[in-house]
């Protein structure tokens, strides 16, 4: 049975991420908290002279949990940037922009068309001369040039652009980049041009994290001299040094579908590899000295702390390490250790320093993998004893990521939409190439300035298995019914679904039977919920033109099947990002696709579509691309119609063609000629929607 007193980190957390939720949630200042958190904790203090008295007991208990919520609430709203009195975003801004001053905070990101920079913002003002000291984080995107990719970290910048929100996303049930830069604690993004930025200081001081990210530049360019095919010298860079901007992305999609993305995401698991080769190594010196087990806790809290850094500091990483220095203290202390309370007291630690970890993916599914490791591991491996050695070690190995995927399985489908059926494969070949891939990049990175050939052998035997890993993941990914896709389950059920493996987990402890029966209530409740939202996917009549930047996509919902409209340009990853979310909340299994500038008919159940004219149930839909010819004598009469790629075309005209009822403008048209239309339709009384302005247009057609 769980002893709580051995635990006393999981007590504390939990009224403490209580209070970081609520912040983040309603983000009101509540004035006087911090006097709130100095009298509760008097009072505190104070109760622990109620311990002898049984009448009291409760209190001091009671005291403690409000006192971590308050802190929770206060620290979560002290973090929020938005909320300092001098943010850049609460002074007085030009309508056409305003000049900001400030650094590089991360090491710049080279994307197609843009250098992506953070700056911290240190002035701001309506002109050069008249700035005044300021605040906050702003996401800039530099148009690329020469000049932009020699931007390094701590380089001082200075500018003049308008700084924008992310707002919500322009698609149903899409990805929220707002909700997303709002976690970061980073609320606006500007993009600017060639001459309306100069840099004012190259970085000259020194710091930690700057020489970490230097050392990340030139052993990624070492990398690079030893790695010379693409995707090899990618995923080693993102392996070794977290570094995956150059990953391809057939590549990423293929370590995604099949469950290894982990691997290219320096995260506990490259921590661990990494303390486990130091610790290797330290116990090998057989030195007796009383002072040896803290000299050995300093060089690994040194090690791991460095790799943290040079890795870029990702929250995976930083609570590995965080939990990794609270092992090795307790060691170097004497002290027993329980795992259960190092891996809550190194969250506890880290959400003091960035409370808005605790609404992060990968912060939450890092701690629930390594609490499933830790908790079912030893459990599930201990169904099946195998005598065999390497037979015993590959059970194990497997036993890992099954304990794993059952922790994180919730929150996978609730994020990610899809299970990778293979997940145990692609663990049980890149977890143990991954731990020789990490002891031989680090080796290649002390060998290459000292030992050039001895250098040249290591980079080769790392090539390979780079080149194997590699290999074997697109072998796995193509393998029958590899991926499960389409899993759309909401916060509730996730929840339902922790609530019964929780209730599992108290059942093996206790041994009662009664929690074996809360789980499979809760199951059950899970169970009712997808047959309601079954139902309600049947019932599903919809039409839904999307927002996508200079293309044209629209769907028709009849039950679980849809009919698509694209043009010919839409590449898959566009439409993807734009419609896919919304069709797996819908529960469509099957799309029809049909190209706009394809002749053919497309037809099917109570959807017709051809030249144009799209039918579905009582709903009509012409698709206006082009001039139009029309020599009927009477009027074509439409719902909607849809203007798309800018075609030549006047109002006036369309009325006489057209007798429709809403005049629709995708995100295909040019913005200088929708600011005519739109003057036309207010003089002529036309009602119009925007797609690019207002978002998708979405048509619920149900009876």
């Amino acid at each position: 049975m769980l002893n709580w007193r051995e635990i006393p980190f999981v007590r504390l957390l939990l009224p403490f991420a209580v209070g970081i939720l609520l912040s983040i949630q309603f983000n009101q200042k509540i004035p006087g908290l911090p006097l709130a958190f100095v009298v509760l904790v008097v009072l505190q203090l104070l109760s622990q002279k109620l311990r002898g008295l049984y009448r009291y007991r409760w209190m001091p208990g009671l005291l403690l949990n409000a006192t971590l919520l308050v802190l929770g609430y206060g620290v979560t709203w002290q973090h929020n940037e938005l909320n300092h009195q001098r943010h850049f975003s609460k002074m007085d801004t030009p309508a056409d922009g305003t000049v900001l001053v400030g650094e590089v905070t991360d090491a710049p990101v080279r994307k197609e068309n843009w250098v992506k920079i953070e700056l911290g913002i240190s002035a701001t003002g309506p002109t050069s001369d008249s700035l005044e000291l300021a605040t906050g984080s702003l996401l800039l995107y530099l148009q690329r040039d020469s000049a932009a990719e020699l931007l390094r970290y701590g380089d001082q910048l200075v500018l003049r652009g308008k700084a924008t929100t992310a707002g919500p996303p322009d698609n149903p049930n899409a990805f929220d980049y707002g909700r997303y830069l709002h976690l970061q604690n980073i609320h606006y993004q500007a993009f600017v041009r060639n001459g309306d930025w100069a840099l004012v200081k190259k970085s000259s001081r020194l710091s930690a994290f700057g020489t970490a990210i230097s050392l990340q530049q030139r052993f990624t360019e070492t990398l690079r001299k030893h790695l010379k095919t693409e995707n090899e010298f990618a995923v080693g860079a993102a392996l070794i040094f977290g570094y995956r901007s150059e990953v391809p992305e057939e590549v990423l999609t293929a370590y995604s579908q099949t469950g290894a993305i982990h691997i290219l995401a320096v995260s506990g698991m490259h921590v661990g590899i990494l303390f486990l080769i130091l610790n290797f190594f330290l116990k090998q010196v057989q030195w007796q000295h009383r002072y040896w087990r803290l000299v050995k806790a300093a060089l690994l809290l040194v090690s791991i702390w460095s790799f943290a850094l040079v890795t870029g500091a990702s929250p995976s990483v930083l609570r590995s390490t965080a939990m990794f220095s609270f092992v090795v203290m307790a060691d170097a202390l004497g002290r027993n250790k329980n795992f259960y309370n190092t891996l809550t007291a190194s969250a506890f630690c880290l959400l003091l320093y960035d409370p808005y970890w605790l609404r992060s993916v990968s912060f939450q599914l890092s701690y629930l993998a390594v609490l499933g490791i830790v908790y079912f591991q030893p459990k599930i491996a201990g169904l099946w004893v195998i005598e065999n050695k390497v037979g015993n070690y590959v059970w194990e190995l497997m036993c890992v990521s099954l304990a794993a995927q059952l922790m994180t399985l919730p929150f996978t489908l609730l994020y990610f939409h899809q299970f990778p059926t293979y997940f145990w494969l692609s663990s049980l070949v890149l977890v143990p190439l991954a731990g020789f891939e990490l002891g031989l990049g680090l080796l290649l990175l002390v060998l290459d300035p000292l030992w050039a050939a001895g250098a040249e052998w290591v980079g080769w035997v790392l090539w390979g298995l780079l080149k194997f890993g590699n290999e074997s993941i697109l072998f796995i990914r193509h393998l029958p019914a590899a991926l499960v896709s389409g899993i759309w389950i909401g916060g509730t059920s996730a929840l339902l679904l922790y609530l019964s493996l929780s209730s599992i987990m108290v059942a093996i402890s206790s041994r009662k039977f009664r929690w074996v029966l809360a789980s499979l209530v809760f199951l059950l409740a899970v169970g009712v919920s997808f047959a309601f939202s079954e139902y309600g996917h049947h019932k599903n009549r919809q039409l839904t033109i999307y927002s996508v930047y200079k293309h044209t996509a629209v769907d028709f919902f009849d039950g679980e099947k849809a009919w698509s409209l694209i043009d010919t340009a839409l590449e898959d990853k566009a439409l993807k990002y734009a419609a896919e979310g919304h069709r797996f909340a819908n529960g469509i299994n099957e799309v029809e696709m049909q190209h706009l500038e394809d002749s053919t008919a497309l037809v099917g159940g109570h959807f017709f579509y051809k030249n144009g004219l799209a039918q579905f149930y009582d709903k009509r839909l012409f698709v206006v691309s082009g001039p139009m010819a029309y020599e009927g004598e009477e009027k074509v009469t439409v719902d909607f119609l849809l203007l798309r790629n800018t075609p030549k075309v006047e109002l006036g005209d369309l009325e006489q063609i057209f007798d429709f009822q809403l005049l629709v403008f995708d995100g295909s048209n040019k913005k200088w000629r929708l600011e005519k239309w739109k003057a036309e339709c207010d003089s002529l009384g036309i009602d119009y929607y925007d797609v690019g302005e207002e978002g998708a247009l979405v048509v619920d057609m149900r009876d």
